[in-house]
């Protein structure tokens, strides 16, 4: 008989970008923190082309702007306030490939588990956000919960 006794989780990743399925993830991710005193990293993902043209790239030599990632780094710090304060929590923002970052980080950090919303902000990034997931549940290294509601 399986129990959840056999489970060990230290260590949650949380992707999360605002929207109210990551923060319905991020409510789970944070119960199964709590259940298993384990720690919670947020990260978000900003997607280079989608702030910079290729062009933009190209002239900055390949130097990539604090700036960029400041907006995803303020919506951590307000995730991060929805956290109950006996849960360790940790936050990371990035640039890149949002479902290659994640599975990247799970597999470098070994994370035990990692829990994501199945659709992201807005019906359009919503499908994309819904790729992410499905890309993530896929080729993850460690067991994805992912959130659907």
């Amino acid at each position: 008989m399986f129990t959840f006794d056999d489970i060990s989780l230290k260590k949650i990743l949380v992707p999360v970008d605002g929207s109210n399925q990551s923060k319905e993830a991020l409510r789970r991710a944070a119960h199964l923190a709590q259940q298993f005193d384990a720690t919670l990293t947020l990260i978000s993902v900003v997607e280079l082309g989608k702030v910079m043209s290729g062009v933009q790239q190209v002239h900055t030599g390949g130097y990539i702007p604090e700036h960029l990632t400041a907006g995803a780094e303020e919506m951590l710090r307000k995730m991060a306030e929805l956290i109950p304060p006996h849960i360790s929590v940790e936050t990371a923002a990035f640039l890149g490939d949002p479902a290659e970052v994640v599975i990247e980080e799970s597999l470098e950090e070994g994370y035990d588990l990692v829990v994501i919303g199945s659709r992201g902000l807005g019906k359009i990034k919503g499908i994309i956000m819904g790729s992410i997931s499905q890309q993530v549940a896929q080729e993850c290294h460690c067991p994805v919960l992912v959130i659907h509601g």
